[in-house]
C-alpha cells in the first residue's frame, strides 16, 4: 500500500497503484471535473466528456441563438435589421436569397421601382378592382374564351375562363357537340318506338306519362298489403283460428305438430295461416285455399304454389 495525496481535497489516502490523477473518492473525481453551462453560468457535473451545457433548456436556447444569427437580414429598402420568420430548404442550403424586405411595406416600395408597363391609374379595369396607387400594380390581364371578358390571371398560366360558370357552360357545349344519338328503343308501356334525344337519360318508357302509368301498375300488381287488403275485403270472411283448429294445428307442407302457444312469435315452429295459392298470383282469399304452416316453411314458400287445394272449407 502506497500512501498518497488527493488532487482535489488534498487528503491523504492509501492505494495499492499510483493512478495519473490521484482522488480520494468517487466525489472529488466528479468535483475536480466539473463544468461550467455556457448559457447559464451554472457549474454541473457532465455525464459524459463531451457534455457541453447543463440541460436540454440550455441545448434548446444556443441552438435558438445560432438560427436567430443564421436568419438575421438587413432589409434592401430601409437598411434596417431584422429576423426571419423561418427559411426554406433552398434558403438553408443558401441556393436562393431569401429575406430580402422586412416588411410588405418596402416590399411594395421596391416593386413599385420595378414595376414597367403598369396599367395607367384612369384605366376602368383597375378602377372595376380597387388597385391603389403606390403599390405594385402590374396585372397580368386574360380573355375569357367563352365569354369574352377581361380577367385578372397569374403571370405562367395556361386559364382560359374567367369563372366556374364559364367552364361548365364549355364542357357541356363540347359535350353537347360530340354527342352521338342512341338506337331507337321500344316502350316497354306503349310499345311504340322512340328515339331519345339529348338530354333524356331513360331507355326504357319513352316519356313521363309511360314511366308514372308503368309505375303505378307496377306497385297495384307487385304490393303485398294491398293485394291482401283487396282479397280479404272481396273474399270469404273468416278467422285464421278455424283454419289451424280445423288442420289439427300441424304444418301440411314438414307435417311438424305446432304449439298454439307459439302463434304469433318469430320462431320457426310458430303456426301461421299460408294461402296454397298465393295472392300475387291470383289465389282467393278462402278457407279451402288457406292452410296451416310453420313460420319456417312459411318463409321458405315465399310465393309459390306449394299444398293440397281442399274441395270445401
Amino acid at each position: 500500500m502506497q500512501k498518497l495525496s488527493c488532487s482535489y481535497c488534498g487528503k491523504e489516502y492509501e492505494a495499492r497503484y499510483i493512478p495519473k490523477i490521484p482522488y480520494c473518492s468517487s466525489e472529488c473525481r466528479k468535483r475536480d471535473n466539473a463544468k461550467v453551462c455556457p448559457i447559464c453560468e451554472k457549474s454541473f457535473i457532465p455525464l459524459r466528456k463531451t457534455q457541453i451545457y447543463c440541460s436540454k433548456k440550455c441545448v434548446d436556447e444556443q441552438r435558438h441563438r445560432e438560427s436567430v444569427v443564421k436568419r438575421t437580414r438587413t432589409c434592401e429598402v430601409c437598411g434596417k435589421e431584422f429576423v426571419m420568420r423561418s427559411m426554406s430548404g433552398k434558403g438553408n442550403r443558401g441556393e436562393v436569397n431569401e429575406g430580402r424586405f422586412c416588411s410588405n411595406k418596402c416590399r411594395g416600395e421596391w416593386q413599385a421601382k420595378q414595376r414597367n408597363g403598369c396599367i395607367s391609374p384612369e384605366d376602368p379595369f383597375k378602377k372595376k378592382h380597387g388597385f391603389k396607387e403606390g403599390a405594385y400594380c402590374r396585372l397580368y390581364i386574360g380573355r375569357c374564351s367563352h365569354c369574352g371578358e377581361l380577367f385578372i390571371r397569374r403571370k405562367n398560366t395556361t386559364r382560359k375562363f374567367c369563372s366556374k360558370e364559364c367552364i361548365l357552360t364549355n364542357m357541356r357545349q363540347e359535350y353537347k357537340s360530340k354527342w352521338v344519338p342512341p338506337k331507337p328503343f321500344k316502350c316497354q308501356w306503349c310499345g311504340k318506338l322512340h328515339q331519345p334525344k339529348y338530354g333524356e337519360h331513360s331507355t326504357v318508357y319513352c316519356s313521363e306519362t309511360c314511366r308514372q302509368r308503368a309505375r303505378r301498375m307496377l306497385y297495384y300488381t307487385s304490393n303485398n298489403s294491398y293485394l291482401r287488403e283487396n282479397a280479404e275485403r272481396n273474399g270469404e270472411k273468416f278467422k285464421a283460428i278455424t283454419v289451424l283448429l280445423r288442420d289439427g294445428w300441424r304444418c301440411q307442407l314438414c307435417g311438424k305438430k305446432l304449439n298454439p302457444k307459439h302463434r304469433g312469435t318469430y320462431r320457426d315452429d310458430a303456426p301461421e295461416l299460408d294461402h296454397v295459392t298465393p295472392l300475387s298470383k291470383g289465389g282467393e282469399h278462402s278457407k279451402r285455399n288457406t292452410q296451416c304452416a310453420c313460420r319456417k316453411c312459411n318463409l321458405s314458400k315465399s310465393n309459390k304454389a306449394l299444398g293440397q287445394l281442399r274441395l270445401f272449407g
